[in-house]
């Protein structure tokens, strides 16, 4: 495969429109999409199908819109993509409505209502919790200074959910009480993980592994503070049994919808019937009337936006997206597995096979960032641009990961880059065993780098070459350098072993460095700065070290412009494609 192949195979993937359905306001449904090149603001009149393009520039964050509601509110960075966020409102019509001035933050969680917007922001120095009222009022509400972000708010109670009593292996909610300025803090078991709540009225629904299993919902009613399981109308929900859920709420009406995941897949549920749904991924709805909205997509085919009729059941894509023929022809078999780890853990991954290349061939463990993320079966550009381009792929959902249950997901606290590390190194050994890899590299982007990054060094005969997006190479350092919210998550990560910082860090083996090595990193990267990437790449100058380094200029952590993302993906591909084919 020449470059020019590899060129245009990769435009069209990093160009495929990625798509996520945010809510609705009134007739329209709000969404995000980066089909014109930059991750911006989108509305659907779900009448005329009319699509509208809202904002300009890009953004950053979006809140979910309550019902109710007559503008959409987002955030943009200003600041160079070092996540300082604006945060900013627009109606369907894309007017933009003037909101008072506010403190500029890293936005760590938002929610609005009719009344009001409230936010977890985070400075150097603090995590707190704001109010902006389209009247013209800002106020810190409180200082809260965990590790904690807000998912709603309804007339006075606005919720949300933390490491609130300072276990890094718990979670707990609060909910602050705007009249009376009350913060509770609610768990219905020591010690146990509560996420996401979502409010209307005094009802508080949200995750919980208190009672009877891994990934319940349950009802927690503020005034009464009783708690329940909901009921639902249909069994399908309880038949499927999510072990965890990518969203959840209320419609108008009061009852419950989930979209419940397990092994990698979800499904919709609403009063727990199931909705149609194509075999894949979705992370949220919209509800207008009859009409159920949801961005879809699955590890061999790109976003589309679906309608669901809920009453007729009929299922229809009203916003459409492909890859070519030629393209999607390089694609081969998609595989769910289990493996065992060193320890006998069974870890899930995901096995994409390409029709580009031999079998045995060129195969790249994929590691996916987080930790707390996983690789679900949904379009991932990375992925996709490897196995276009003649790699297979296995995707490990090492422990840390979500997806499977919070006992799986809390097994990385305080061990990372132990155990996880492990994983990944046993899915190497699996692909190779099972005649899949002739020659194996490791890939990844945020933890996915620093995973690449110390399994190249503490395991460097394992591969034949590696690429480092993003990643970490000194936990010491990127904690000086953190602010006040990223400080808590490495707190909590670690479980406050402030010992392991040095001896999961890369930089303090780099000696061991036995293997080319591709280094992509944001030049604005505030979650994970450049500058102790920068001091590694000094040590490998020093060593000797095969290496190449690519800092993409004026981009923070997250990739928000189609262009920034090729930035990315054509040089490890062009890499990858050097050393190992």
């Amino acid at each position: 495969m020449n470059l020019s192949e590899i060129v245009g195979i990769l435009e069209e993937i990093v160009k495929a429109p990625t798509y996520y359905v945010i809510g609705a306001v009134g007739k329209y449904i709000i969404y995000v999409s980066d089909e014109q090149g930059v991750l911006d603001l989108w509305c659907l009149n779900v009448e005329t199908y009319e699509k509208t393009k809202l904002t300009e520039g890009g953004i950053h964050s979006v809140a979910t819109p309550r019902s109710g509601v007559s503008v959409a509110v987002y955030t943009v960075d200003v600041s160079g993509g070092r996540e300082i966020q604006e945060i900013k409102a627009v109606t369907p019509k894309g007017e933009k409505v003037k909101l008072p001035k506010h403190p500029l933050t890293r936005v760590f969680g938002i929610a609005y209502d009719s009344e009001k917007i409230v936010y977890t922001g985070s400075t150097e120095k603090e995590v707190a919790l704001y109010s902006i009222w389209f009247t013209g009022e800002v106020e810190k509400l409180t200082t809260l200074n965990v590790l904690a972000s807000v998912t709603d708010v309804d007339g006075k109670y606005v919720v949300g959910y933390g490491n609130l009593h300072g276990n890094p292996k718990s979670s707990e909610l609060f909910i602050y009480n705007i009249e009376s300025g009350e913060m509770r803090i609610y768990t219905p078991r020591k010690g146990s993980a509560n996420k996401a709540p979502k409010i209307m009225g005094s009802k508080v629904l949200f995750e919980t592994n208190a009672f009877d299993r891994e990934g319940e919902l349950v009802v927690y009613d503020v005034e009464s503070e009783n708690v329940v399981k909901p009921k639902f109308k249909f069994e399908d929900y309880e038949k499927f049994a999510p072990v965890e859920h990518s969203n959840y709420g209320w419609t108008d009406d009061g009852k419950i919808w989930a979209i419940g995941k397990r092994n990698g897949v979800t499904k919709i549920f609403i009063d727990g019937r199931e909705m149609p749904m194509p075999e894949g991924y979705t992370s949220n709805i919209a509800l207008v009337g009859s009409k159920m909205f949801f961005a879809h997509s699955s590890l061999k085919e790109p976003y589309r936006i679906f309608e669901v009729n809920v009453e007729t059941r009929k299922l229809k894509i009203v916003v459409d997206s492909s890859i070519s023929a030629k393209v999607s022809e390089r694609f081969g078999k998609v595989s769910f597995i289990k493996y065992r780890s060193f320890d006998g853990l069974e870890i899930p991954a995901y096995i994409i096979e390409t029709l580009a290349g031999e079998k045995p061939g060129p195969t790249v463990v994929y590691v996916h960032g987080g930790p707390w993320w996983e690789v679900p079966n949904k379009w991932d550009i990375f992925i996709a641009s490897l196995v276009a381009t003649g790699f297979h792929v296995i995707a490990p959902n090492f422990r840390g990961s979500t997806g499977y249950g919070e006992k799986f997901r809390l097994m990385d606290i305080g061990d990372p880059g132990g155990g996880d590390l492990e994983d990944v190194a046993y899915a190497a050994k699996y692909v190779k065993e099972k005649g899949i890899a002739s020659k194996v590299a490791i890939m990844g982007y945020s933890y996915g780098g620093f995973m690449t990054f110390l399994a190249t060094v503490k395991k460097p005969d394992m591969w034949c070459c590696g690429v480092a997006g993003a990643g970490i190479t000194d936990w010491e350092e990127m904690y000086e350098l953190s602010d006040a919210i990223f400080k808590k998550f490495i707190e909590t990560l670690f479980n406050n072993r402030k010992e392991l910082l040095k001896e999961r860090s890369a930089i303090i083996y780099v000696d061991n460095l036995k293997v080319p090595l591709c280094i992509i990193h944001p030049q604005n990267d505030s979650r994970t700065p450049l500058k102790p990437v920068l001091k590694y790449v000094d040590k490998l100058l020093e060593e000797n070290k095969s290496f190449e380094l690519h800092v993409i200029p004026d981009v923070g952590h997250a990739i928000r412009k189609v262009s920034d993302m090729a930035k990315i993906v054509l040089p490890a591909i062009v890499f990858l494609k050097e050393k190992m084919c």
